[in-house]
């Protein structure tokens, strides 16, 4: 049985159990902003990509933040619908924050040569303090965030659109030079690394906490391939 919000709001314990993880992912969304303005005044490494190489940049911008704000909503949507749904997506976010905080300290590289900077006006103002952001380079948020926003939800139809915007926008953010391209190719084994590690936390934590029904997080099964086999092999003889 699905949990709905008028049941979850109706324990207390559910309650403080959210509000603590809304507060936690608050607090790990400005320390890994913090991190990103901090990490723009360090030298990295440039890196001789031979795909960027072969083409000038193309400037992409609004294509990009469409795609990207279009695929989020949709997922966001989809999600806040219930509150088991909206708590592996709070995870989600939290995990990313950290894993990604983690691999941009480890991987410390210079914006591509050629590079035309990805302006986002909301997050300049809100979080980066006005600057536009270089080096936030691998992996690529915007690739990594689509995705695992993909995965989270559970319409199969929905997941997959999404998905796919992600691997798009992944695809407009090389033409741009904004990233170089092993930063999109690792985006999505992160973004699938994110997504596993935060299934397994909910479970563990918050979801045995409130009592609500728990999710395996198999991802091939989860975007419809694996009965959709069963289907063509067709019953056993």
């Amino acid at each position: 049985m699905k949990s709905s919000w008028s049941d979850f709001f109706n324990n207390r314990k559910k309650i403080l159990s959210f509000f603590a993880l809304v507060v936690l992912t608050i607090l790990v969304a400005i320390l890994f902003s913090k991190f990103l303005i901090w990490n723009e005044s360090r030298i990295g490494k440039i890196f001789n990509d031979p795909i960027l190489g072969r083409f000038k940049p193309i400037n992409v911008s609004a294509l990009i933040g469409v795609l990207t704000n279009g695929a989020i909503f949709l997922a966001i949507l989809s999600l806040l619908k219930r509150p088991s749904t909206t708590i592996y997506l709070l995870v989600a976010i939290t995990m990313m924050c950290i894993i990604r905080g983690l691999s941009i300290y480890l991987v410390v590289l210079e914006p591509p040569v050629n590079i035309i900077p990805l302006r986002d006006p909301l997050l300049e103002l809100s979080f980066y303090q006005g600057q536009v952001l270089l080096k936030d380079l691998f992996f690529s948020g915007h690739t990594a965030n689509i995705i695992l926003s993909g995965l989270l939800v559970e319409n199969v139809r929905t997941k997959r659109i999404i998905i796919f915007l992600g691997l798009v926008v992944g695809v407009l953010l090389v033409l741009q030079h904004v990233h170089y391209s092993i930063d999109v190719l690792a985006a999505p084994v992160f973004a699938i690394l994110t997504y596993k590690l935060s299934i397994l936390i909910g479970n563990l934590w918050i979801i045995n906490t409130t009592g609500i029904e728990k999710r395996h997080g198999k991802i091939w099964d989860e975007l419809g391939f694996i009965s959709r086999a069963k289907k063509l092999s067709g019953p056993k003889t």
